[in-house]
């Protein structure tokens, strides 16, 4: 069971620890608070514009079509500025999880994750140049926006720096927990496989909370309900946002019991899950929408779960061969111990009688 004390003891196990957890807790500060001050200023600038009717951005702009078009792609940056606020939150909390748990895969994944979020910071400078050149050509004014797009050349340059800190962090605490790994489970190379092949399954299902269902729950809210003609739709849509939480909690109890039954239900949960994403894509590839950071969620969102499933398959497969009792957690995981304890006490002073 998870106490203050376990928590306190894990972060400052030893040096690379303190300085992951306070790198990544100032990576968050920093960059909620740039991304918040952007947020503003892309509202800001979205509120002289004039409002568009519908959501277009059409491949071909005319000249008086700029501003209802920048006024409808700078509603959508502001979501994406959330996403990033919510993305630096979620990070923050799996790097104390991944510190806590001393799962390997975890903090190496978080690592990459960083970088991508490094790139696509990088987009949005891109993107914010493009629409202030486009509407310098017109009469609306655009201090807010430059003033954005200044902001954004900062806040790239932050999540740069954090990027190639939390690199050579990552490196450092990945050694320290292999060591871990090695004392808790030995130098059986097969059970050390099955092992990081569960942290692997684990890691999926903490990547799917984001992937999955912020991004469904962010569709359901800004497009699910406005769509027309779509009820039955969007009613599925619905659901499976809802379920998706649940589900993931009960993947986890999944293959920590060893429970084929439970397992088989969330694998088929989360082919329901792909068929929800590929309703969205199919409301969402329309011809005059290029919001190519959405799409690609989309498409993330869908190889992340089936990987999930994937990796669910290959960790049912190894129930029954002895790594149940190192993926207990709380109540239960000192319940195996003792149950494997006294096995192995009783196994060391059996007498042979022939």
């Amino acid at each position: 069971m998870v106490t203050v004390n376990k928590i306190i003891s894990r972060i400052t196990e030893t040096r690379w620890s303190k300085l992951y957890i306070a790198t990544a807790s100032l990576q968050a500060l920093i960059i909620i608070i740039l991304q918040a001050l952007i947020c503003s200023q892309n509202t800001l600038q979205a509120s002289i514009l004039p409002e568009t009717k519908g959501s277009v951005l059409a491949s071909n702009i005319t000249h008086a079509g700029i501003p209802a078009q920048a006024a409808d792609r700078l509603g959508r940056i502001i979501w994406e500025n959330i996403a990033f606020i919510g993305f630096q939150v979620w990070f923050l909390v799996m790097v104390f999880d991944a510190t806590v748990y001393q799962n390997t895969a975890e903090i190496l994944a978080l690592a990459l994750l960083n970088c991508i979020c490094a790139i696509l910071g990088a987009l949005q400078v891109v993107d914010g140049n493009k629409w202030l050149e486009r509407l310098s050509d017109t009469e609306y004014d655009t201090v807010y926006l430059q003033t954005a797009m200044r902001l954004e050349i900062a806040l790239c340059v932050v999540i740069l720096i954090f990027a190639c800190m939390m690199s050579y962090l990552s490196y450092e605490m990945s050694r320290q927990f292999g060591w871990n790994i090695y004392k808790k489970i030995g130098a059986d190379v097969q059970m050390q496989k099955m092992y990081r092949m569960f942290q692997f399954f684990v890691l999926a299902l903490k990547i799917d909370v984001f992937t999955e269902f912020l991004v469904s729950l962010f569709y359901v809210i800004q497009f699910g309900t406005k769509v027309e003609g779509v009820v039955w739709e969007t009613g599925i849509q619905i659901v499976v946002t809802i379920l998706i939480l649940p589900m993931l909690y009960f993947a986890r109890t999944a293959g920590s019991t060893e429970s084929y039954g439970r397992m088989i239900t969330f694998i088929t949960f989360e082919a329901i899950v792909i068929v929800h994403y590929s309703l969205i894509l199919k409301q969402t590839l329309q011809p005059d929408n290029s919001w190519y950071t959405w799409i690609c969620l989309v498409i993330i969102g869908i190889l992340i779960c089936a990987a999930t499933g994937s990796l669910g398959a290959i960790c049912m497969n190894n129930f029954g061969r002895g790594l149940k009792s190192y993926v207990q957690r709380g109540s239960s995981k000192k319940t195996q111990q003792d149950v494997e304890m006294a096995k192995n006490t009783n196994n060391n002073w059996q007498i042979d009688e022939d």
